[in-house]
């Protein structure tokens, strides 16, 4: 069994009893532990068990730049590839907030990571995915939602393209501003 199981159960148990400010600050003491020294890892729990986008968002950005961190900055591309593995294979009960995270990084890996992952969020998790993204997407990622509001252009998906022009609207404005 991976260490990170019993982790995962436990979080899942005080879920429904700890309020969403509860567990922020549970989070922010946890990342103030991993600056400390404490493994990245303890972060995963946060990031695949919670169900609110701003922790989640936030405990997947912790993770990934804690893991840079430990490698003095050098390596993005495997914390970020794990991270994207959580989106491939559902273990995060929340998707769109990690994929929204993950293209926040503005990072060329990162957006090719998610390149191959756009077409398997649903709708809701695009719209979770752009909101956690904000309204100031970095260049990298204006571009890639670009290409994605293109890719749904034609077809059912237009939910998914009214979340997507929605940011790069916003984006541009911030841009130009």
């Amino acid at each position: 069994m991976s260490p990170l199981t019993p982790a995962l159960i436990s979080y899942w148990q005080r879920l429904p009893a700890e309020s969403a400010a509860t567990r922020r600050k549970s989070l922010d003491a946890t990342r103030e532990r991993v600056r400390s020294g404490l493994e990245a890892a303890a972060l995963v729990p946060f990031a695949l068990g919670d169900v609110d986008e701003s922790i989640v968002a936030s405990a997947t950005h912790a993770y990934v730049a804690a893991a840079m961190a430990a490698t003095s900055g050098v390596e993005l591309v495997e914390p970020v590839a794990e991270a994207a593995e959580w989106i491939r294979r559902g273990l995060a009960l929340n998707r769109g907030a990690v994929f929204g995270a993950l293209l926040a990084l503005d990072d060329a890996r990162a957006v090719e990571r998610l390149a191959a992952l756009r077409l398997l969020l649903s709708a809701t998790e695009v719209e979770v995915a752009c909101r956690v993204l904000g309204s100031s997407p970095g260049p990298l990622a204006l571009g890639f939602l670009r290409d994605w509001a293109d890719l749904v252009a034609e077809g059912p998906l237009q939910r998914e393209r009214l979340a997507l022009h929605a940011v790069i609207g916003a984006g541009c404005r911030a841009q130009a501003a």
